[in-house]
C-alpha cells in the first residue's frame, strides 16, 4: 500500500482539472512493491540553485538521466540552464552560473513542462529530496495548480535509513553524494554540474539496489 496515497492524490488532481502535460502525468501508470526492478523506469535529476532556502530559491539549471532495465540510459541525458526572476547573487561562486550566462537560459516554465513529460510513468531518484522535490513542487504549484504526484526515491534517505538500522550513523558529511559514491565503490566525479551530479545518482541508486540484492522496487525502499 505504499503508493496508495499518490494514487489518491493523483485522482483528486485529475478530477480538479489540470493542463497537460500535467494532466498526462496523473494518468500515466503507478509502480508496486512488487514491481520489478529490472521493469521500473528512474528518473534520476539534479538542480542547481540560487540558494539553499527552498521557500526562496529558484532553478538556475537542471539535468536528468533515465535509468532503465538495472543501467544509466545516458542518451536520454537532457540538462537546461534556466532564467530565474531574479540575479544569481554568491551562488555563483558555487556553481559557476553567473547573471550573464543564466539570462541566456529557458523561461522556467517551459522546462518544467520537460520535467513533467519525462516522469510519465517512472520514479524520481534525486539525493537530498528536502530541496530538489520541494523546489520542483513549489513550481508546479504555481504553474499547474499542484504538486508533482510522482513516486521518488531520496539516495540520501536511503542511506540514513540502512544506518539507523546498523546503528551506524556517521557524521551528515558523509553523507554527500561524492563520499556515498566512494563507500559504494563508484568513482568521483566533478561536483557542481547538475547532469554530471545526475548520472552521479542514478549510478549511485544502481549501486544500492546490488548493495541489497533487490530484486524488486520494495526491496530498495524498505
Amino acid at each position: 500500500m505504499r503508493f496508495a496515497r499518490l494514487r489518491a492524490q493523483r485522482w483528486y488532481y485529475a478530477h480538479r482539472g489540470v493542463d497537460e502535460p500535467m494532466r498526462a502525468l496523473l494518468s500515466s501508470r503507478l509502480p508496486t512493491d512488487r514491481t520489478p526492478l529490472d521493469e521500473a523506469e528512474f528518473v534520476a535529476l539534479d538542480i542547481e540553485t540560487t540558494g539553499l532556502d527552498v521557500a526562496t530559491a529558484h532553478m538556475l539549471s537542471i539535468g536528468w538521466v533515465i535509468v532503465r532495465g538495472g543501467r544509466v540510459q545516458l542518451q536520454t541525458a537532457e540538462s537546461y540552464i534556466v532564467r530565474p526572476s531574479k540575479g544569481v547573487g554568491d551562488s555563483a561562486s558555487v556553481h559557476g552560473l553567473t547573471d550573464t550566462v543564466v539570462r541566456a537560459g529557458i523561461e522556467w516554465g517551459v522546462v518544467l513542462d520537460k520535467v513533467v513529460s519525462v516522469m510519465r510513468g517512472r520514479i524520481l531518484v534525486v539525493h537530498h529530496a528536502g530541496l530538489d522535490k520541494t523546489l520542483l513542487d513549489r513550481m508546479c504549484l504555481k504553474r499547474y495548480g499542484v504538486r508533482l504526484p510522482v513516486p521518488f526515491i531520496d539516495t540520501l534517505e536511503l542511506e540514513m535509513r540502512r544506518r539507523r538500522r546498523k546503528h551506524h550513523l556517521e557524521s551528515a558529511s558523509s553523507l554527500r553524494l561524492s563520499d556515498l559514491r566512494g563507500e559504494y565503490g563508484l568513482p568521483r566525479y566533478l561536483a557542481h554540474d547538475c547532469l554530471v551530479d545526475a548520472i552521479a545518482t542514478a549510478e549511485l541508486l544502481i549501486a544500492m539496489a546490488a548493495h541489497r540484492r533487490a530484486t524488486s522496487l520494495g526491496g530498495v525502499l524498505d
